[in-house]
């Protein structure tokens, strides 16, 4: 705790004004699994309250999934439901408000999965559990004419997936009365969001971080137009979002481009005493390049290359131009082969080569939508993996499995029964 609360100092100053008034309402926290992002979470949202003090951040981690619980009716196997934690301040200022239509609206973006709230008879104002539907349409035939039938499926238990899905819609529901201004929320000040998009595939993950930094985006226009519109000191709604996930992370970064005052961390841990470290991107600009070309090559080992992913290497070979002072790729892509093959003088001359893969890259990587994701034919995702192999090589990437879905309990606890053998022997 002791060194999460200089992390945690870290990231307040992240929300700042500099000497001209310029100031950030995000910051984006990268971090492999393993290393403390839960924790630093929890630590967050206490920091500096008194017993009996308003809450001052809303957060989302496991601790948030934890107020569901499921109730599987193990005698009889029929009615399972998901139990909710009324007593919870996170809870408690839904009283009153139906989030139905709102929650139906956000889970339709990534499930088919309906539900239906309970009440207890005596409080009518917060849902005691939820029940989960399926709908299943046939054509039928009706008095003559062909209709579409439902045949729910009720009471069914969801998948650990659609669970999490779940969850997080709800939490969304509670994020919108904040910003909204719902008086039992008004001590809200922070709003801390931890990987929230485990189980997704990238369609989701993409459609889950454009909303994300989209709320982000409007948080940060309505508080500008009423600093311009003469309001005193605006309510202020500050966001830290932290992941593991390399392409949540990187459609984060590029839908909040224009933030220019964007936090940008790399959250580590200290070889030598096991301790989190915070460091800004800006200090250690490999870490996200890093990070980038983890993603690539799992998408590399499941055959799973969209045309987004020349997006992401060209602004991981931006970065390295960047950080070695060069004007253009030539210096990166001098050495490059074609198709991986062994170098040919007599089809490609040297400077030809550079030539076209840079070209390859400022063409591809403006036809790759991540709203729209496309999977690339075989003869592109050749020319990727060519381009990809050669930089991991020629800087020698060291890069993470990020198949790895161990919590970071299992992770830290391997960790340390590895250290203790070491100084054993």
């Amino acid at each position: 705790m002791a060194n999460n609360n200089e992390i945690i100092e870290k990231l307040h100053d992240c929300f700042k004004e500099d000497e001209s008034g310029k100031y950030t309402n995000c910051a984006l926290v990268f971090a492999y699994n393993g290393t403390g992002k839960t924790r630093l979470s929890y630590d967050f949202a206490h920091y500096g309250r008194e017993e009996g003090s308003p809450q001052h951040t809303l957060y989302y981690n496991a601790y948030t999934e934890d107020l569901f619980t499921w109730d599987n009716d193990l005698e009889n196997n029929t009615d399972h439901r998901l139990l909710i934690n009324k007593d919870s301040s996170l809870i408690k200022g839904l009283g009153g408000y139906n989030i139905s239509e709102s929650l139906l609206k956000y889970l339709g973006v990534f499930t088919d999965v309906d539900f239906e709230f309970h009440y207890d008879e005596n409080n009518q104002e917060i849902p005691d559990y939820v029940r989960f539907i399926k709908h299943k349409w046939t054509l039928e035939e009706i008095d003559g004419n062909e209709r579409l039938v439902d045949h729910p499926v009720e009471n069914i238990k969801i998948s650990r997936g659609e669970e999490r899905i779940f969850v997080w819609c709800f939490f969304r529901c509670i994020m919108d009365q904040v910003i909204g201004g719902n008086a039992a929320y008004k001590d809200i000040e922070y709003i801390y969001i931890d990987d929230p998009i485990s189980s997704l595939d990238d369609n989701n993950v993409i459609a889950f971080a454009t909303q994300l930094y989209n709320v982000i985006r409007k948080c940060q226009s309505s508080e500008r137009e009423a600093i311009i519109n003469g309001q005193e000191n605006p309510r202020r709604i500050k966001f830290v979002v932290s992941t593991h996930h390399a392409l949540f992370f990187h459609v984060m970064v590029h839908g909040l481009n224009n933030d220019k005052k964007l936090g940008c961390y790399y959250l580590s841990r200290n070889k030598e005493d096991d301790i989190p470290v915070l460091k800004e991107m800006s200090e250690t600009p490999f870490y996200y390049n890093v990070a980038m070309m983890a993603e690539i090559q799992s998408a590399i080992k499941n055959d799973k290359l969209y045309t987004y992913h020349f997006t992401v290497l060209r602004s991981v070979m931006e970065k390295i131009e960047e950080f070695f002072g060069h004007f253009d790729y030539r210096y990166i892509l001098d050495g490059i082969t074609y198709k991986d093959t062994l170098f040919d003088e007599q089809a490609f001359g040297r400077g030809e080569l550079t030539d076209l893969y840079s070209r390859i890259v400022n063409v591809f990587s403006h036809q790759g939508s991540f709203f729209a994701p496309v999977e690339m034919n075989e003869d592109n995702k050749e020319m990727l993996k060519t381009l990809f192999h050669h930089i991991k090589r020629k800087y020698n990437f060291l890069l993470p499995d990020l198949s790895d879905e161990r919590s970071e309990r299992e992770i830290s606890d391997e960790r340390r029964r590895n250290r203790n053998f070491r100084n054993r022997y």
